[in-house]
């Protein structure tokens, strides 16, 4: 299996504990996210599927880790996080 085969697997699982989150009406934050990921680990009969479950739970502990990481490199002058840099653009060249 290549590795974007197996991030889809991965994104598929995170995206079936969310789903699951979500119909429970609970809160979906990143440690009920885990939560949901580690019953699902507890829960699994096959190996391979567990195997899958846990490369998952290290993806989602992975993003939480760089995310901390990107906000105490970030100027504390707000709590806003720059998704797109800082560009430069006046707003005057309107394209439509």
């Amino acid at each position: 299996m290549n590795r974007s085969e197996q991030q889809k697997i991965i994104d598929e699982i995170i995206g079936e504990a969310a789903l699951t989150l979500l119909k429970l009406s609970g809160p979906v934050n990143t440690q009920a996210l885990i939560d949901q990921l580690m019953l699902m680990k507890e829960q699994s009969s096959d190996n391979e599927q567990r195997a899958a479950v846990i490369a998952a739970i290290n993806d989602v502990r992975d993003s939480i880790l760089a995310g901390k990481k990107r906000r105490e490199e970030q100027p504390s002058a707000d709590n806003v996080l720059q998704l797109f840099g800082n560009q430069d653009n006046s707003g005057s060249n309107r394209k439509h």
